[in-house]
C-alpha cells in the first residue's frame, strides 16, 4: 500500500519556497500576488489568423461554386492581411496561419474567377444569352416564352447532339 501524499522533500511548515518556484506543488497561502497585480502574462490573440486560415480552406474547397470561392477567398485575403500586419507589429500571433490563409484565399479567389469566366463562356456559347434576351423581349407573354424555351432546347440538341426530351415509347 502506498502512502498519500508520497514522501518527498517538503519544506518544514512555515518555510515555503519563494513565489514562482513551486516545483510542481500548488501555491501555499501567502504565495499569491497581492490583489491588483497581474497573475499571468496576456497572450497575443491569433483569432484573426485562424479565421483567415478557415476562410482560405473554405474558399479553396468551394471555388467551383464561383460565389463560394470569390466570397470566402476575398474574406480570407482581408483577414489574412490584417492578421499578418498584427503579427508583424507584435500585437497578434499566428503569422504562419495568417499567411497560409492569405495564400489559400488568393488561390480560391483566382479559381472562383477563372471558373466564373469558364461558366459564362459556356453559357454564351450554348445559346443561354440568346434565350435570356428572348425571354426578356417576350415581356411576360407565355406563348413567346414557350417558343424561346423550345428554340433553346433545339439549339442544345443540335449543337451537342443530345436529346433533352425523352423519346415517346414504342
Amino acid at each position: 500500500m502506498t502512502e498519500y501524499p508520497p514522501p518527498g522533500n517538503y519544506p518544514p511548515p512555515g518555510q515555503y519556497p519563494p513565489p514562482g518556484q513551486y516545483q510542481g506543488q500548488y501555491p501555499q497561502p501567502g504565495q499569491y500576488p497581492p490583489p491588483g497585480q497581474q497573475y499571468w502574462q496576456e497572450s497575443r490573440s491569433r483569432g484573426l489568423a485562424i479565421t483567415a486560415l478557415v476562410l482560405g480552406i473554405l474558399a479553396l474547397l468551394s471555388f467551383l461554386t464561383v460565389i463560394g470561392g470569390v466570397l470566402f477567398g476575398l474574406l480570407a485575403v482581408i483577414f489574412g492581411i490584417i492578421a499578418t500586419m498584427k503579427a508583424r507589429k507584435g500585437t497578434g500571433a499566428g503569422g504562419g496561419m495568417a499567411i497560409t490563409g492569405l495564400i489559400l484565399g488568393l488561390l480560391g479567389l483566382v479559381g472562383g474567377i477563372v471558373i466564373g469566366v469558364i461558366y459564362g463562356n459556356i453559357f454564351v456559347q450554348s445559346g443561354g444569352k440568346d434565350y435570356y434576351d428572348c425571354v426578356q423581349n417576350a415581356k411576360g407573354d407565355q406563348a413567346k416564352i414557350d417558343k424561346c424555351s423550345q428554340d433553346f432546347q433545339d439549339t442544345l440538341e443540335n449543337r451537342y447532339s443530345i436529346t433533352l426530351t425523352p423519346a415517346p415509347p414504342r
